[in-house]
């Protein structure tokens, strides 16, 4: 069952609006922010430059502060707002404009130049432009200060409609943005929809590799896809083999056995009939033998592929193998050792798929090797792990030692059974990456020997 998740466009689209909507709130704030700082800053100073215009025409005469106000003054200040002056003399007493307009002036400040103040007058929210002027007299207080007010009203204006300008041109282009966000990442995903109509046209068995030319940032799914297809046809031709050599194979002893059958219902002698029972008999036991080689065969090359491998104790299994095969009492006149460290001997193995060539092993000498003696002995080398099984029969000839890890290979010695094995032990030996080898000792004694590497 294939469960469907959120589109990749989808998924895209949203972080995409995400990471654009921030941003753009982001920028909205502070557009609101630094044109309202913008808009203070240029009419703190067009008041500060009015006050002191007022401050220029200020005098100390005949021990007395003096202030001639300009017409100009007022001019350059905007007529939407109020307006609103004083002129304090030192002993803080006005000498022009409002008498009310007497904010908290800090006075450490008059030496550093003028500033402005926020307060009310009047109720009124106001910006105040304070300008000290220093007249010659002596005391604590030598300044003159010259106080202009405006309320807010234009300042407030004009921020608003310049961040409201603003705010319209961003949010304009944030959605053209968005849109050609989306647009753009439409044609970027647009290679993953030809790769998947280019695989729900193909026919079931078209297992050959994409050729589609594709960007680098999908290359690599491209180059997946492939090796998975790959896999699929090696599996796919390996099965096909296999099922048709079983099936060529199983044809004969299953005409036999048929024909036999036949042969026994024509006889009526009991001599005849029991002669034909007991090949019956025998061919039913070969074509079992055939029929559950050629399963564990099928059944190696799919573990091969697909179990995974664990750390495992080669000493013990062997050992539980070797106890399981010869713990027939036929066996017992057989000169019988087991030889391994006291160690356990790990490596990285499936479990099902080494016992069953460890059986085959001990199978093949139990059935064609060991006449009088079989040793399995288990010993380190620089490389991993050496498994020897040692006999004393004939064994295989040294010219079919190649010809023996052939699945349905051709037996001598009126051998019975379908030759897989040793196939199979291969097989196995491959998926673990060791080897299987065969040699003979001094005294022509026939080995088998299964290598495996380090863990």
């Amino acid at each position: 069952m294939r469960i469907l998740g959120t589109s990749l466009y989808t998924r895209l689209a949203i972080r995409i609006a995400l990471v654009l909507g921030t941003s753009g709130l982001v920028l909205l704030a502070a557009v609101v922010v630094f044109t309202r700082i913008a808009a203070n800053d240029a009419y703190d100073r067009i008041l500060t430059g009015s006050a002191l215009q007022i401050a220029e025409n200020t005098w100390f005469e005949n021990g007395r502060v003096n202030v001639d106000i300009p017409i100009s003054t007022f001019s350059m200040l905007t007529a939407s707002d109020q307006v609103f002056y004083a002129v304090l003399d030192p002993q803080g007493r006005v000498v022009a404009g409002d008498p009310e307009l007497k904010p908290n002036i800090p006075m450490e400040r008059l030496k550093d130049g003028p500033f402005v103040l926020q307060g009310a007058y009047a109720e009124l929210p106001v910006s105040i432009a304070v300008v000290g002027r220093r007249m010659p007299v002596a005391g604590p207080n030598p300044w003159a200060i010259i106080l202009l007010a405006q309320t807010n009203n234009a300042r407030h204006a004009i921020a608003k409609n310049l961040g409201l300008n603003t705010s319209v041109l961003i949010l304009a282009m944030g959605v053209l943005t968005i849109i050609a966000a989306l647009f753009t990442l439409q044609q970027a995903l647009a290679p993953l929809k030809v790769i998947a109509d280019t695989m729900d046209l193909r026919e079931t068995g078209d297992l050959s590799p994409l050729t589609q030319v594709v960007p680098a940032e999908i290359h690599s799914l491209v180059a997946a896809i492939n090796e998975f297809m790959q896999r699929l046809e090696v599996q796919r031709s390996m099965m096909r083999g296999v099922i048709g050599d079983a099936a060529h194979q199983l044809r004969t002893p299953v005409a036999e056995l048929l024909s036999q059958m036949e042969l026994l219902q024509l006889h009526s002698d009991e001599q005849s009939r029991a002669r034909h029972l007991a090949r019956l008999q025998e061919l039913t036991a070969n074509l079992g033998e055939l029929v559950n080689q050629v399963i564990n065969h099928a059944m190696v090359q799919f573990r091969a592929e697909a179990a995974p491998l664990e750390p495992l104790d080669l000493c013990k299994l062997a050992r539980e193998v070797m106890v399981e095969k010869l713990s027939d009492p036929t066996h017992q006149a057989l000169d019988l050792d087991f030889l391994a460290p006291a160690e356990p001997c790990f490596i990285l193995g499936d479990d099902i798929a080494l016992r069953e060539a460890l059986k085959n092993v001990l199978d093949n000498a139990l059935k064609y090797g060991a006449t009088t003696l079989l040793h399995m002995e288990i010993r380190g080398t620089p490389a991993g792990w050496e498994l020897r099984v040692e006999d004393d029969g004939p064994g295989i000839a040294e010219d079919a030692w190649e010809q023996v890890r052939k699945p349905f290979s051709a037996r001598g010695g009126n051998r019975k059974g379908a030759s897989l094995g040793l196939s199979i032990v291969d097989a196995v030996m491959h998926a673990h990456k060791g080897s299987l080898q065969f040699s003979r000792t001094a005294a022509r004694r026939f080995v088998v020997s299964l290598h495996f590497p380090k863990p």
